[in-house]
């Protein structure tokens, strides 16, 4: 009885709050019908507006999780629900959950009306079930994700937040490459020669600026000994050093559009052009970087700049088809006679045809015709520094490579064409769980490493790998050992132990 008078009272205090009564002062007979109207009347938003102001004590349109844990107490009590009031906190903290996705620490009539209504109408038909539920659905979402506009906002924010590494990288050099492509642009404007070329030599010029600079800095993200020492500095924080291999992709699309953008450029338009100006306009503005002599389409093409430039897109064009994924990983199946094109082997090999790119690019550059004074010829300044920071890594890679002599102890090939290799471990030879290293197989190939993952414990006296077979380099040593282990079934003389590997420590320290 006592829990029943306590109920009362709460409901009594609660609609004289709303009316703005002072309940010590009591009520008149008309209060009093008002509040028996209230009470009885049946209608869903008149009882939960009764329950809301019951359980929003001080009057400010929000429920705290103690506001609503007390109301579900005194319900419970009034009720005679023993284990609802047991159970009152949990209740509480799982309503506050599920209606504050936003964690703000309080709900709303509107939300709290979306819980009810959606419990009122679970006996009902269907249609009014399934927009109940998408109304309570809602209701959940934070209200940062509820508009279109604000989760595209959300989104983003996120994706930034996330890739704010590689975003100020790629602005950069973003920035850079616009930088330099309106330098260059803004340079041919000014010079007699756009009298005769027009805009087409400023595009031309100013995809040549900008496919300087990718062409040095293309190199950079395959130095790996450089990379690995970065990647334990201060430096790590800022750069993502692990998406070397994507922004080397990338400068090397920027390659492409800038070459095809100065080829098109001068082909297209500045040939012909050059090819068809009046003789008295080519001597005045053209005559002292000709010595004079009008050019022709033959004469064009049979110049250095020319003939380079036709063998430096040849080799690129080459090059870059073979580096796409379906050259790469053999996803081309092309006919016998070209078969040999597909796959890892013809990548590595024509992308080291771009060694003679690099000397073609160089040459292509000093003996353009429009730029007399060495010094403004700057192709070679771009390529000085990266090239020679390549070159020694490459020639680093060449020495080290004698220090890591190992000799196969054990081969294994498990199903799913899946190779094991355990070899001897180099004296010094020290790595972490969870790193890489590049191994090579003179007798599969005298010039190609490959990464894998280290199977061996660091603790162990050996090292080992497992390798799958995907491509034509794996399928070959795949194909290498399997003949060894055939021979061991059927000869004791032919040993694993005679078969011998290098295996080398470039980026060991490297996690993957």
């Amino acid at each position: 009885m006592a829990d029943s008078n306590e109920f009362a009272s709460e409901v009594f205090v609660a609609l004289a709050r709303r009316t703005h009564i002072n309940p010590d002062d009591g009520v008149t007979k008309e209060q009093l019908k008002q509040f028996w109207e209230e009470m009885t009347d049946q209608n869903f938003d008149s009882r939960l507006r009764i329950f809301f102001d019951m359980c929003d004590k001080n009057g400010d349109g929000k429920l705290t999780e103690d506001e609503v844990k007390e109301v579900i107490v005194l319900s419970a009590s009034a009720n005679k629900l023993a284990k609802l009031k047991k159970h009152a906190a949990t209740y509480a903290s799982l309503i506050m959950e599920e209606l504050d996705p936003d964690h703000r620490g309080y709900i709303e009539i509107w939300q709290l009306e979306t819980l009810l209504r959606g419990m009122v109408t679970a006996s009902a038909p269907p249609e009014k079930m399934n927009m109940a539920s998408a109304s309570l659905a809602r209701t959940m979402v934070p209200s940062s994700h509820r508009s279109p506009l604000q989760r595209r906002i959300n989104k983003a924010v996120d994706f930034v937040h996330e890739n704010w590494k590689r975003i100020w990288v790629l602005s950069l050099w973003g920035v850079l490459c616009i930088a330099l492509f309106v330098f260059k642009f803004i340079q041919y404007r000014r010079r007699a020669v756009f009298e005769v070329m027009g805009y087409c030599v400023c595009i031309a010029k100013g995809a040549a600026e900008t496919l300087k600079l990718n062409m040095a800095l293309i190199l950079l993200p395959v130095c790996r000994n450089t990379l690995t020492r970065l990647r334990s500095t201060a430096l790590s924080k800022v750069v993502p050093f692990d998406d070397n291999i994507n922004f080397h992709k990338v400068i090397a699309l920027a390659i492409a559009i800038g070459s095809a953008t100065h080829t098109l450029a001068h082909v297209l338009c500045d040939f012909p052009r050059l090819v068809a100006c009046p003789k008295d306009k080519f001597m005045e503005k053209l005559g002292p970087f000709f010595n004079y002599v009008q050019p022709t389409w033959p004469t064009l093409l049979a110049s250095i700049p020319g003939w380079t430039g036709i063998l430096l897109i040849l080799i690129m064009s080459f090059s870059f088809t073979l580096a796409t994924h379906s050259f790469r990983r053999s996803v081309v199946k092309l006919p016998s006679p070209l078969h040999h094109l597909a796959g890892f082997n013809a990548f590595w090999y024509a992308h080291h045809l771009l060694v003679i790119a690099y000397v073609l690019l160089v040459m292509h550059s000093y003996f353009i015709f429009l730029t007399k004074q060495w010094y403004k010829r700057t192709t070679w300044m771009y390529l000085a520094v990266p090239v020679v920071f390549y070159a020694s890594e490459r020639s680093i890679r060449k020495i080290r490579e004698q220090s890591y002599r190992v000799s196969i102890i054990k081969a294994a090939i498990y199903p799913g064409n899946v190779l094991s290799l355990y070899m001897t471990k180099p004296p010094g030879f020290k790595y972490k769980s969870g790193m890489y290293m590049f191994v090579k197989c003179p007798d599969v190939s005298p010039f190609e490493w490959h990464p894998f993952s280290i199977t061996s414990a660091p603790g162990d006296d050996y090292l080992s790998v497992h390798i799958r077979t995907l491509g034509d380099w794996t399928s070959e040593l795949r194909n290498l050992f399997g003949k060894a282990c055939e021979a061991e079934v059927t000869s004791k003389k032919a040993t694993l132990a005679r078969l011998e590997t290098t295996v080398v420590a470039h980026g060991f320290l490297k996690s993957s």
